[in-house]
C-alpha cells in the first residue's frame, strides 16, 4: 500500500515538472506546417462573435494538394478556446498552455490505466517514457485537437471499463448506457475518431452477449442525437469523406508505415539504429501481450477500440506519427505485460536484473530527449515580421471578398480575413492552368522559401506571356494581382 501511494505521488510530481518544463518551452509563433489551429481559433472567434461557425474565409478546393481538408472542423477544441478567446482574444501563448497541459495531463489516466495490469513502478516507467518522447515534444508546442481528445478519450475509456467491471452494463443499463454515449460524444466532438468508442461498445456488446443490449440502446441513443446536432449546426463528418481511401495497396503501406511508427516511442537524438533496435526486440512482447489477453478472455473494449482506431488510419490518406498519440500508451502495457509473461519463465534470482535491464533501455531516449531536443522558435510563419508585412498589404490593397491562392490558405484566411484556398503542386503544368480558370482567384501568394513554390509556382508565373503584376514583395513573400478587378470573387 505505501509503495502504491509512494510512486503515485511520484508519478504526480513527475506530470508537474513536465507541465511546468513544457510550458517554460513554448515559442511565440506555431510551425509554419501546422495549419489546423487557425480552423480552430477562427471557428472559437465565429462562436464568440455569433458569426456563422463555418465562415473562416478559408475555401477548400479539391484539386489542391498544398492543404488539404474541410472547410469546417469539429467543434470540441473551438468551444474550448471559446471562453478564452472572449475573454483574451487571439492569445497564441494561452491557447499552446491549454493544449500542453490537456496532454501532460492525460499522462494521468494512462498511468492509471497501466495500474490495472502492471505494477506502480511499471506503470511510473511507461508515463515517463511517453512524456518525454519525441511524439510529445513534436506536439507540445502546438494549437490543435490530439491534446484534448487524447485527455478525455483515456478518462472515457477508464469509465467503459469500470462500467463493465462493475456490471453497470446489465445491472443499470439504462442511467449507464446515457452516461457513457454522452462522455463518448465529448471524445467525438473533439474528433471524429471518438466514434470509434461507440462501434467497440456494440463490437463487444453483440460479440460477447450475442445480441443487441438495453445498454448499447442506451449509449446510442445518447450518442448518436449528438452526432446529428454538431452535423447540422457546426462540423459535417461527409467533409472528410475525401481523405479517405480504400485502395488495398495504400491500406497496406498505411498499415506499415503505423507499424514502424511505434518505433517513436524509443526515438532519440542520439542514435537512430537503438531506436529501431529496441522496436524489433518490443515486438515480441507486445505481440505476447496481446496474445495472452485474447487466450484468457480479457479483450474487450479496450481491444476493439484500439483496433477500430488503426483501421480508420489504414485508410486515411495521409499517414503521420501523431494519430498513434492515443494508442502508443496500450502498445507499452501490452509491451510490459508480455516482458512479465517472459519474465515469469527466468529463475526468480535473475527477475530483478532483468527488469532492471529494461527499464534503463526504456528511459534511454526519454532521457536523451529531455537534455537534447528542443522547440526551433524560428520555424513559424505568424509572427515572421516579412508574413506580417504580407498580411498588411493584403488588408490595404486587395477588397475584403478577395480570393487568394497560398500553399497555406487557413492561416492566411486567419491572418487578413480574406478568402483563401491552396493550389496543386502536382502533375503538368496545365493543371494549375485549368485550376485558376475554374477557380478565378484574384491575387496569388507566391512564397520564395517554400519547395512547391519554386518548383511549381515561380518558374509557371514566369513561363506566362503576360507576367502578372505584383502589387508588393519582400523578401520571402511577394502578391500577384491577377484580375484587374478582384471584388468580383467570392468563394467557389
Amino acid at each position: 500500500m505505501r509503495t502504491r501511494f509512494v510512486v503515485a505521488a511520484i508519478a504526480a510530481i513527475f506530470l508537474a515538472s513536465l507541465l511546468f518544463f513544457f510550458v517554460s518551452e513554448l515559442t511565440p509563433g506555431v510551425y509554419s506546417d501546422s495549419t489546423d489551429w487557425a480552423m480552430y481559433v477562427m471557428h472559437a472567434r465565429n462562436i464568440v462573435t455569433g458569426h456563422p461557425y463555418a465562415e473562416t474565409g478559408y475555401v477548400f478546393q479539391p484539386e489542391s494538394t498544398t492543404e488539404v481538408g474541410a472547410n469546417a472542423y469539429p467543434s470540441g477544441v473551438p468551444l474550448i478556446l471559446a471562453p478564452f478567446y472572449a475573454v483574451r482574444g487571439v492569445d497564441l501563448k494561452l491557447f499552446k498552455t491549454l493544449n500542453v497541459s490537456f496532454l501532460v495531463l492525460s499522462l494521468w489516466p494512462a498511468y492509471l490505466y497501466a495500474r490495472r495490469t502492471l505494477s506502480p513502478v511499471s506503470s511510473l516507467v511507461i508515463i515517463v517514457s511517453l512524456g518525454l518522447s519525441t511524439l510529445f515534444f513534436s506536439n507540445f508546442d502546438a494549437i490543435g485537437s490530439d491534446s484534448p481528445y487524447q485527455f478525455i478519450a483515456f478518462w472515457v475509456l477508464l469509465f467503459l471499463l469500470r462500467i463493465y467491471d462493475k456490471g453497470l452494463n446489465e445491472t443499470k443499463p439504462i442511467v449507464f448506457g446515457v452516461l457513457a454515449g454522452l462522455v463518448m460524444a465529448a471524445a467525438y466532438l473533439l474528433r471524429p475518431f471518438g466514434v470509434a468508442f461507440l462501434v467497440a461498445i456494440a463490437a463487444t456488446e453483440i460479440l460477447k452477449k450475442r445480441r443487441i443490449t438495453l445498454f448499447l440502446l442506451a449509449v446510442a441513443g445518447a450518442f448518436i442525437p449528438l452526432v446529428f446536432f454538431n452535423n447540422f449546426f457546426f462540423h459535417a463528418d461527409g467533409g472528410y469523406a475525401h481523405q479517405f481511401t480504400f485502395a488495398p495497396k495504400a491500406v497496406i503501406r498505411h498499415a506499415i508505415d503505423y507499424a514502424g511508427y511505434f518505433s517513436y516511442a524509443f526515438a532519440n537524438p542520439v542514435s537512430k539504429l537503438y531506436r529501431y533496435f529496441l522496436w524489433a526486440a518490443t515486438l515480441i512482447p507486445v505481440a505476447i501481450g496481446v496474445v495472452k489477453r485474447i487466450r484468457e478472455g480479457k479483450w474487450g473494449v479496450t481491444e476493439l477500440y484500439l483496433l477500430t482506431l488503426l483501421a480508420v488510419l489504414a485508410v486515411y490518406w495521409a499517414t503521420n506519427a501523431r494519430y498513434l498519440l492515443p494508442i502508443m500508451p496500450f502498445y507499452l502495457v501490452y509491451m510490459f505485460e508480455g516482458f512479465q509473461s517472459m519474465a515469469s519463465r527466468v529463475s526468480q534470482r535473475f527477475t530483478l536484473p532483468l527488469k532492471a535491464a529494461a527499464a534503463a533501455l526504456l528511459l534511454f531516449a526519454p532521457a536523451a530527449n529531455a537534455v537534447l531536443v528542443r522547440p526551433n522558435p524560428e520555424d513559424t510563419l505568424v509572427t515572421s515580421p516579412r508574413y506580417e508585412a504580407l498580411c498588411t498589404a493584403i488588408r490595404n490593397q486587395t477588397p475584403k471578398n478577395s480570393l487568394l491562392i497560398f500553399w497555406n490558405p487557413r492561416v492566411l484566411a486567419f491572418s487578413t480575413a480574406r478568402f483563401a484556398s491552396g493550389w496543386p503542386a502536382e502533375g503538368k503544368p496545365g493543371e494549375l492552368t485549368q485550376y485558376l480558370s475554374r477557380v478565378h482567384p484574384g491575387y496569388i501568394v507566391v512564397d520564395k522559401n517554400h519547395q512547391d513554390d519554386r518548383q511549381f509556382l515561380i518558374p509557371f508565373i514566369a513561363a506566362s506571356p503576360a507576367p502578372p503584376t505584383a502589387i508588393f514583395e519582400n523578401e520571402q513573400f511577394r502578391l500577384i494581382r491577377l484580375l484587374p478587378d478582384a471584388s468580383k470573387q467570392g468563394s467557389e
